[in-house]
């Protein structure tokens, strides 16, 4: 699809589609009560990469995340953590000739909405200037690590008919959102920051959504850029955790817990 979306005619309102996906995943006042959320699990390979290293996922009501995916099997690899404390970012990653950085720009404001998405009760918080385009399809889902017992969750070989809502979110920031047709359920983000040369997405997929303590939550998320991915699989969540702040801030030594 284009960057840059149009309201469609006859279409419904995006609020009306939002809300719908609001009480899919367990409503306004049950989302309101979930501050923090702490889950863990392992990471999906790419290209016979990565997979199985360590993963644990930290998030803090409205606006703090950190993903830390620790390659405790690969001696020397050490780990990728994408951290953001509600006003700055940071990456480390091995794969990059940096190695750690702190964000700015395109980078900083794609990952803010990422913290605050974890929170999704405030997405009409969170972004402005919303539209609805035309329904479409998308088929290209992540697969789960096994797909024996998964299918229906991850949408294989089935295409999905979604609603297509656009908005505008921090500095000018688009982000399309993709919501199944038929559960309301959101499955993809895909936001543009500005380049140089031009708009720059970043995917995020979301799928096999689980209760967790009564809202659903995606186990499965996969984070797409131009160049590479990172896709993990989520074992275990658990609601209004006590996060030391310090894991949200400037990536810590590898192996540490993050819990106070």
């Amino acid at each position: 699809m284009d960057d840059v979306l149009a309201q469609e005619p006859g279409q419904p309102a995006a609020e009306q589609i939002i809300d719908r996906y609001i009480r899919a995943i367990g409503g306004a006042d049950r989302l309101a009560s979930v501050k923090s959320f702490v889950g863990t699990g392992t990471s999906v390979g790419f290209g016979g990469f990565g997979g199985g290293a360590k993963v644990t996922l930290y998030a803090k009501a409205p606006d703090q995340r950190t993903l830390i995916i620790d390659y405790t099997d690969t001696p020397g690899r050490g780990d990728t953590t994408r951290s953001y404390d509600g006003r700055r970012g940071w990456l480390r990653t091995p794969l990059n000739i940096l190695g750690e950085y702190e964000l700015s720009g395109g980078e900083l404001d794609g990952a803010r909405l990422d913290a605050q998405m974890s929170f999704p009760g405030q997405i009409r918080q969170i972004l402005t200037k919303l539209r609805v385009s035309l329904p479409t399809t998308i088929s290209d889902l992540p697969a789960p690590s096994s797909q024996s017992s998964q299918q229906e969750n991850f949408g294989i070989g089935k295409d999905r008919l979604v609603d297509v809502v656009q908005g505008v979110g921090p500095r000018d920031l688009l982000a399309t959102l993709y919501f199944d047709h038929d559960s309301g359920l959101l499955l993809r983000v895909v936001r543009y920051s500005k380049s140089p040369i031009g708009r720059f997405p970043t995917q995020i997929d979301y799928a096999d959504y689980r209760d967790v303590e009564g809202i659903k939550m995606p186990f499965h998320i996969t984070f797409a850029w131009l160049n590479g991915r990172d896709a993990i699989h989520l074992s275990e969540v658990h609601t209004n955790v006590a996060i030391d702040p310090a894991v949200f801030g400037k990536p810590a030594p590898p192996h540490t817990t993050g819990l106070e």
